[in-house]
């Protein structure tokens, strides 16, 4: 095993088994009281003390072991090239939920506007959906044609998301010791399990992503495997499926709404339009060069939140059959926007590309935290009067002091936490056998 600064390759690992079992109950005795033990000599308390001290000395065993297998290089990935235009549209997605939280801090969520800018940030909440898409796009590109290893896949993925999921699930429990039960405290750190609870936690309740973005990590080998013995219309078989799912529970109970937005019944059909969008990119990307491509990707964004808005969107238009595809729909207008942005032929300056891909670098601790940003502008500027306008001085607030303060919370997260665990994700893909791979 190779040493790592800081971690000497051959300290006993009895050793890392007494560390575990203090460092358990050195925490459990400061958690007991948060958890509601009511005293620590009760049988509930012995029998969790008798569970909780092996358990932490398995996972600080697995926790060294994961430090002597980290590969060296601790920023880039070793599964596909950088695109920096991929993190412009990242950073622009965390802009957007910014922006969606904050305007409607000022703005209720019932008004809507015939102004298509003002309805890009008042259909804001639509940048999760550009981060599906995107998560789809990626991940279909690094596995065209290859082979996925699906363990060191998983543990690619834990590494990179769990931990700033993980900080925020500790800073909601201390904050709100009253609100959780010891069931709680263990089920949360379980995002794949918690869709419905996720979107409750105060000031976090935006990680209800992270359970669905794990909920693809699971199945996503699985699909690039079936894609390419069946070819990519399995992804649209897929989609037409549950399609047709939703269209059933809309005709039993006249709403799909919550299904469609909440579940992976609704959003599963964004990351296979992210993994078609990564095939036609692969294969056929270099004829949508033309910027006329993402000047009409833009209207068809712009078009497309408008008409959401219209027919009332999801505050006014629970009814409405339009949510059977409207998944669908924004997966395929927000494609065309990732598609022709990245294969737009218009060169960016280079000090403008370098400062946006940076940015998208924050895009996940952005995304994470920002509702300390929202929670501080909202308390100092909410009174603030610009032009007279609600809704211009939400927008004209929430670009030049809201993004620019989640940007400055991000970036101790970004660095500190969020980087640090890099250094773990592992080399997950190998060339698929010619004959095996059949993507159409």
């Amino acid at each position: 095993m190779k040493a790592i600064p800081g971690y000497p390759a051959k300290k006993s690992d009895w050793f890392w088994c007494i560390m575990g079992c203090v460092w358990g109950a050195g925490l459990l005795v400061h958690v007991a009281p948060f958890l509601h033990w009511s005293h620590a000599r009760t049988p509930a308390a012995l029998i969790h003390w008798i569970v909780y001290l092996p358990l932490s000395a398995v996972a600080v065993l697995a926790f060294r072991a994961l430090l002597a297998l980290a590969p060296e290089a601790p920023n880039e990935s070793k599964n596909v090239g950088y695109i920096s235009r991929l993190d412009h549209l990242r950073f622009f997605a965390a802009i957007l939920v910014v922006m969606f939280h904050f305007y409607h801090g000022l703005v209720p969520l019932e008004d809507s506007s015939q102004n298509p800018l003002l309805t890009l940030f008042g259909e804001g909440s639509s940048g999760v959906d550009l981060f599906f898409v995107l998560s789809g796009f990626i991940f279909g590109l690094i596995g065209q044609g290859k082979i996925i290893h699906y363990g060191n896949f998983m543990l690619s993925r834990l590494v990179r998301v769990y931990p700033l999921y993980l900080l925020g699930i500790v800073i909601v429990m201390a904050a709100n010791r009253g609100r959780f039960t010891p069931l709680d405290f263990g089920l949360l750190f379980l995002p794949v399990l918690n869709l419905d609870y996720l979107p409750t936690l105060p000031g976090f309740g935006q990680l209800w992503t992270i359970g669905l973005e794990f909920q693809f990590y699971l199945i996503f080998p699985f699909l690039m495997a079936f894609v390419a013995r069946h070819g990519a219309r399995y992804l649209v078989g897929l989609m037409v499926l549950g399609l047709a799912v939703r269209g059933f529970y809309f005709s039993d109970v006249g709403t799909v709404r919550d299904i469609s937005q909440w579940s992976m019944l609704g959003r599963f059909d964004q990351f296979a339009i992210g993994i078609l969008a990564a095939t036609w990119y692969f294969r056929r990307g270099q004829r949508q060069t033309s910027p006329v491509h993402l000047g009409l990707a833009i209207m068809a964004v712009l078009a497309g939140l408008q008409w959401l808005a219209v027919w009332g969107g999801y505050q006014r238009g629970e009814k409405s059959p339009l949510w059977i595809i409207w998944d669908t729909v924004e997966g395929v207008m927000w494609a065309y926007l990732v598609v022709s942005y990245l294969t737009c032929r218009v060169e960016l300056p280079r000090w403008w590309d370098q400062l946006l891909s940076r940015l998208g670098q924050l895009s996940f601790s952005i995304y994470v935290f920002h509702s300390y940003a929202m929670y501080w502008a909202l308390k100092h500027f909410a009174s603030t009067v610009i032009t007279g306008s609600r809704e211009w001085d939400a927008v004209l607030l929430g670009l030049f002091i809201c993004v620019p303060l989640a940007v400055l919370i991000a970036l101790p997260s970004y660095h500190l936490i969020e980087k640090q665990f890099f250094v773990f994700r592992r080399k997950y893909v190998e060339p698929l056998p010619s004959s095996v791979s059949r993507v159409k």
